[in-house]
Parts: structure tokens; C-alpha cells; sequence
């Protein structure tokens, strides 16, 4: 029997998250999504979130084959003043480790919103500071390579909240350091799944890929 010191080694050994439960994690995202009552469609992302992971939460209990604790909301402080710089909206966090920062992170979005005045794809703000960016800057998930968007698509027309996202970001490809000659690109973890997409990114030499699931409203 290994005992102590020597037997955490053995135990908390993984320093990264094991990019082999991502497509477990979207597939549970996807299905959870097909039994969630849907939102109404002026709803704000803070209370779909809030509602929707509390459902993930309850469906990942009834498995026994997904390693994490899900949190929601999680603040991430300034290490150096300790203020808050930025919430979370959930993560999956990895129970295989004593690491605090191995984790899948979701961050999550409106789509397509309908207003009286008419749509507001939202692009901008799924790709700035408060959304993919988070990645990008380091905000979020720093040091791993894989992290999660989720898009709420208000009109429930997702095909073509993927293709305007799309230009979006291929005209935003220097900011977020995107790899070469790529965009929002199939997965490369679930095939061809109609709602799920990826975008990579070369950071510092760092390797990432933000993995995209749309979600119709």
C-alpha cells in the first residue's frame, strides 16, 4: 500500500486537464440542453447560465464517469491586489488533481438577439474582452490548452449565427491569434456535430483551441 506523501504523488498527479473528457463534457452540454425548458427569448445569459448548469449539474450526478465538481460563477482574482478581475460563468473542474487552475471553462453568450428595434448578432461582444478574448488574454484558463464558448442563439437560427460569427473572427484573426489559414472551423473532437465548432490559437508558442457549442433558443 502506498502511504503519505508518496501516495498523493501517485493520486494527484495530472498537472493539466485531460483534453480526453472534452468531447464527454460538450456531449453532456448538447444533451443537457435537449431536456432544459428552453429560455424565453428576452432572457438575459446571466440566468439562462445559472439555470442551465444547475441542470448539467444534476444530469452529471447521475453519472459516474465524469471526474469534476461543476461551479458556477466562479470569481478570478488579481493575484497581485486581489481584487476581482472577471467571473466565470462555469467551469468544470477536474477532481484529479490538487491544482486549482485545472479546469474546463465556459464562458457564455447571446446570439442573435430580437429586440423591437430588430437583430443584434452579439458577434462583438462573443469576441471581445468579455468573451473570447478571456482566453486569448489569459484571463481565463491560463496555462491550458482547451477552454469552452457557448453561444445562446436567441432566434434559434444557428446555422447563420455560425456563418456571421464566422467572418467575425477571421476578421478578427490577429487579435485572437488565431493559427494559420484557420477560423471557426469544424470540431475536431465530435466530427461534424451540427452545433459544435472550434477555433485555434498560437499564444506565445502555447498551443489553445476554444471549443464552440451553439445552442438554439
Amino acid at each position: 500500500m502506498v502511504m503519505g506523501a508518496e501516495a498523493n504523488a501517485v493520486v494527484w498527479k495530472d498537472e493539466f486537464f485531460p483534453e480526453g473528457f472534452i468531447p464527454e463534457i460538450i456531449e453532456l452540454v448538447t444533451s443537457t440542453w435537449g431536456t432544459f425548458k428552453n429560455p424565453n427569448r428576452n432572457e438575459h445569459e446571466e440566468r439562462i447560465t445559472r439555470r442551465f448548469a444547475e441542470r448539467v449539474r444534476q444530469e452529471k450526478n447521475r453519472r459516474y464517469d465524469l471526474p469534476f465538481k461543476i461551479r458556477v460563477e466562479v470569481s478570478i482574482p488579481d493575484v497581485e491586489n486581489g481584487q476581482e478581475i472577471g467571473r466565470v460563468d462555469f467551469i468544470f473542474d477536474y477532481i484529479g488533481t490538487i491544482r486549482e487552475e485545472v479546469y474546463f471553462a465556459f464562458e457564455c453568450k447571446r446570439l442573435r438577439i430580437l429586440y423591437e428595434s430588430g437583430l443584434n448578432t452579439n458577434n462583438s461582444e462573443y469576441t471581445n474582452e468579455q468573451g473570447m478574448m478571456c482566453f486569448i488574454t489569459g484571463k481565463y484558463s491560463e496555462g491550458l490548452p482547451c477552454g469552452g464558448m457557448i453561444g445562446y442563439v436567441m432566434d434559434g437560427k444557428t446555422e447563420k449565427a455560425i456563418l456571421s460569427l464566422g467572418k467575425i473572427i477571421k476578421n478578427k484573426r490577429l487579435a485572437l491569434k488565431l493559427a494559420k489559414d484557420t477560423g471557426l472551423e469544424h470540431s475536431s473532437v465530435m466530427g461534424i456535430s451540427q452545433n459544435v465548432r472550434e477555433t485555434r490559437h498560437i499564444l506565445n508558442e502555447r498551443k489553445l483551441t476554444i471549443h464552440h457549442i451553439f445552442l438554439a433558443v
